[in-house]
């Protein structure tokens, strides 16, 4: 029985414990450069990796599809809870417009700011990037993303 205890212990114990904590959330913006396209996005980070990963939509004339993963190279603070964040990433998108189906590949570099309210419990956040895309399929071609969002993050 002392060793059923015990065991049972032990696994409350690791269950319980905050090993990481885990970042979800929502983002909104728009996209402006070679077009001008609004989308919106659920966001995912872990803490204890310095990777955000998102997975964005876009239902009007043109439908959209589209992921990116972004590594954050640092995240300093600007004075308590505010700091800003910049990196590299990568990206890809499915779009369809009319007749014409187009995947879309790249890279991304971005720089952003962020703020904790009530405890680290929520995240907010404005960021843009520069998002060089490979278009390839009816209309093949090189263009230039700048995607602009809004969004936040409650913590887990």
């Amino acid at each position: 029985m002392k060793k059923l205890f015990s065991v049972l212990a032990v696994l409350f114990v690791i269950g319980t414990a905050n090993l990481f904590a885990v970042g979800l959330g929502a983002q909104g913006g728009c996209s402006v450069g070679d077009s001008f396209s609004p989308n919106g996005a659920i966001t995912f980070k872990v803490d204890s990796l310095p990777c955000v990963f998102a997975v964005d939509a876009n239902f009007g004339d043109v439908t959209t599809l589209g992921v990116s993963a972004d590594w954050w190279i640092a995240n300093p603070k600007i004075e308590g809870t505010w700091g800003y964040y910049y990196g590299i990433g990568v990206a890809g998108s499915f779009t369809s417009v009319k007749d014409s189906t187009n995947i879309a590949l790249g890279g991304r570099a971005l720089i952003g700011t962020n703020v904790f309210l009530l405890d680290n419990f929520i995240e907010l956040y404005l960021q843009g990037a520069w998002q060089p895309m490979f278009r390839i399929g009816n209309d093949s071609k090189l263009f230039n993303a700048f995607p602009i969002n809004l969004g936040f993050r409650i913590w887990f």
